[in-house]
């Protein structure tokens, strides 16, 4: 520094040398030695224009100008006649950083580091600037512990005055902590305050892999914030870590940590009140208290009562209230009470909804999606049920919501609805196999979102070793405007069970069948329907005798049926569900007078816990029980329940698992009664899509006939991982599963895949 001021000394002296001669009018003014920076960018700084009077005073003031640019490492100045000449020897510029060497932090936050010192690609190169930047890095890295770290750099010059910066990182090992010592602690010992942190000196030998002994600076400040809140919640209002200090071992690789507290006193809560404007009664705050007379004070317990109170005004478009917890602190008796002022605000209120993106879908299917509506108090659960069921539309491939404030308002906001559309059309013509029913050759058109108005219309046409089917479904979603939902559909399909590796029979069946959907509040519904169905059975040369006696007495069958159901549906995707649950509980059955009669119960539950956004736990169970009433006089044959596959157990061969029939070589009969268990933790791969996500499942499952109860010792288990993937093909499901409680004559099929068909 003190050389760079002597230069700047000795060129304002030759420069007031230079131009020591009586004042002039300036006719022009010259700049040279320019590379990258136009005269025009320098003309804009200089003191002195063209027309101005120019004297030996003023050359201080233009060269001071010139450094303040920070573009130039050299100036000077001369005359030549009435023009100024300006000789400048331009810094260079910074045309490519490059790191070598950093493992423990990434380049994007390296760079994010030298940004701080305004040392980035583009800008101007200066030496000194480099020497802080190397220190800016080894603080980074000494923050993370790597306290032997070395940063060396490497400058290259490059043609047309730039230069390209390396920097070399040697990390050297992080410094492990050999002893935390906590200081002044009483109530709590060593080892249960030492549980609560992050950072640890003691690792057990199998975790290996772990960190916790890893030094962090930013560990260990949040190891402390943890310590302050575990007193504050146990009931130390006034504890306080005093000091914290850190030992180095003389070869930088051990760390010694100590932690000094003071404890203070453990209070109780002796009261509270509620102050304020009370915009929602007090009988329905009460409730969202936890602060509890006679209870040890818990800041955790302020905290959540806090947001809670705050979410419940939100609810009442308060969404700016301010609930201030105030505590009348009693030491005599290590009291504490508390004054809960609530300051609610101004009410804000929903000005407009615009809606973005939308190419195709219509502004009015969007709209009654809503849950928030213009004009309403602002709801923050509304605003995110209105993204969660458009979301359940599978009409878009992402949706948000943003509030806007209104200018020069307080009390109203805008909503912004933007939405990415996917492709709802499809046409689909290929080949398909799965390890259930064999290959296929399939052919669908299908538009869940017709002519933008939310209509669904789906017709195919399926042929496989089993089935050949041929189906027209159309959904109006909103039949009503209270939003009841109706389908209509006819479909006709043929059965040969031979193929399916189960009793031999065949069945033909023509249907039509309406149904009809009723919200009930926005996760619950209602459904009901009714159709007819044309059921033709014929028996082979291999069907067992109490298949032939029933065809023979019942070969062409005329059903009129019924179906009623309800559902509770809180998941956040239909196609790739991460959070919520569903619930179904159906009855399918024939009227009575039909030429059967019967009936199927189902019950099916879903549960999705989510870890992160896109990885979650489901747990699932499907229960079924069916039986015949009237003149039939058990649940028939055709319509029995199967066990195995990949929609059901993996591990096992479709439809393998329960009662076979009397054959000599006895095949799958099905049963009455089925229990299907299911634990999956869904992981998106790749990109993190979620229409690409691995599984690590446990699938059980069992089939019982009439003769039998349902005995939990029976259920077959198996555990496995698959691969589900939405191809532009059409859904592929790979699994590979290994049966757990497998006996003899159980037929195993551990890798089992499909294609067109989604196995969630």
């Amino acid at each position: 520094m003190i050389k760079k001021l002597f230069v700047c000394l000795a060129l304002y002296c030759v420069a007031a040398v230079a131009i020591a001669q009586e004042s002039f009018l300036v006719t022009d003014i010259r700049v040279k030695g320019l590379q990258r920076i136009s005269a025009g960018s320098i003309f804009n700084y200089l003191p002195v224009k063209v027309g101005d009077t120019f004297d030996p005073a003023s050359s201080t003031s233009l060269i001071r100008e010139l450094y303040k640019t920070g573009f130039f490492e050299d100036i000077e100045i001369t005359t030549e006649g009435t023009a100024i000449v300006i000789s400048v020897e331009e810094y260079p510029s910074i045309n490519q950083i490059e790191f070598a060497g950093n493992k423990l932090i990434k380049e994007e936050a390296l760079r994010e580091a030298l940004a701080g010192n305004d040392f980035i690609e583009g800008r101007v190169f200066k030496p000194n600037v480099l020497d802080q930047v190397k220190q800016e890095l080894k603080r980074q890295y000494l923050n993370q512990g790597k306290y032997n770290a070395e940063v060396g750099t490497e400058v290259i010059d490059l043609p047309r005055n730039r230069v390209k910066v390396k920097l070399h990182v040697k990390e050297g090992p992080t410094a492990k902590i050999k002893k935390i010592n906590i200081v002044g602690n009483e109530y709590f010992s060593d080892a249960m305050l030492l549980d609560e942190f992050e950072s640890s000196d003691s690792v057990p030998f199998w975790r290996f892999w772990g960190s916790a002994d890893q030094y962090s600076r930013e560990k260990v400040t949040g190891d402390l914030e943890t310590l302050r809140s575990f007193y504050q919640n146990q009931g130390f209002l006034d504890f306080e870590v005093t000091s914290n200090q850190v030992s180095i071992s003389p070869q930088k690789d051990g760390i010694f940590l100590t932690i000094n507290v003071d404890e203070g006193e453990r209070y109780t809560v002796s009261n509270f009140v509620l102050n304020g404007r009370l915009v929602v009664p007090e009988e329905q705050l009460l409730p969202l208290v936890f602060i509890k007379p006679g209870g040890v004070y818990s800041r955790r317990d302020v905290d959540t009562t806090v947001e809670v109170i705050g979410a419940r005004l939100a609810e009442e478009g308060y969404s700016y209230a301010e609930v201030v917890p105030v505590p009348n602190v009693n030491a005599e008796d290590n009291t504490v009470a508390f004054s809960i002022n609530v300051k609610p605000g101004r009410r804000v209120y929903v000005r407009r909804i615009d809606i973005v993106g939308n190419q195709l879908t219509n502004d009015q299917v969007i709209r009654r999606e809503l849950r928030q509506t213009e004009g309403g108090a602002f709801s923050p659960s509304r605003v995110n049920r209105s993204k969660i069921r458009l979301q359940r539309l599978s009409f878009f491939d992402n949706v948000e919501i943003e509030t806007v404030p209104v200018a020069g308002r307080e009390d109203q906001v805008d909503l912004q609805v933007e939405v990415e559309e996917r492709s709802t059309g499809q046409f689909l013509f290929g080949l398909g196999f799965s390890a259930d029913d064999g290959a296929l050759i399939q052919a669908s058109v299908s538009q869940s979102n017709l002519f933008g108005t939310g209509n669904q219309l789906n017709f195919s046409v399926q042929r496989s070793d089993i089935i050949e089917s041929i189906s027209l479904q159309y959904t109006k979603p909103y039949a009503t405007r209270s939003g009841i939902s109706r389908t209509i559909s006819l479909s006709g399909r043929s059965i040969d069970s031979a193929r399916a590796n189960t009793s031999e029979f065949i069945t033909e069946t023509l249907a039509l069948n309406t149904r009809w959907l009723f919200p009930i509040n926005e996760n619950n519904s209602f459904s009901l329907g009714a159709g007819f169905e044309r059921i033709d059975l014929q028996s082979t040369p291999f069907s067992v005798p109490e298949v032939v006696e029933f065809i023979d007495a019942n070969p062409n069958n005329d059903l009129l049926t019924l179906s009623a159901a309800y559902a509770y549906d809180t998941r956040d995707s239909l196609l790739y569900p991460t959070a919520g649950a569903n619930v179904r509980l159906s009855l399918d059955a024939t009227a009575p007078g039909s030429d059967l009669e019967f009936y199927r119960l189902n019950l099916e539950t879903a549960y999705y816990y989510p870890f992160t956004r896109k990885i979650a736990l489901k747990l699932s169970a499907d229960l079924g029980f069916g039986d015949g009433f009237g003149d039939t006089e058990a649940l028939p044959f055709f319509r029995n329940y199967f066990a195995g596959g990949t929609r059901t157990v993996r591990g096992f061969e479709a439809r393998s698992l329960g009662p076979r029939d009397t054959s000599d070589f006895p095949d799958p009969f099905g049963g009455s009664k089925r229990v299907l268990l299911n634990a999956t933790l869904f992981l998106p791969v790749g990109d993190g899509a979620l229409d690409k996500r691995l599984q690590l499942f446990v699938d059980g499952g069992q089939v019982f006939s009439d003769e039998q109860d349902v005995e939990l010792d029976d259920i077959r288990f198996s555990a496995g991982i698959g691969f589900n993937w939405i191809s532009p093909v059409g859904p592929l499901s790979i699994s590979y599963a290994v049966p757990l409680n497998d006996e003899e004559g159980d037929e195993v099929e551990q890798f089992q895949f499909s294609v067109g068909q989604l196995i969630q």
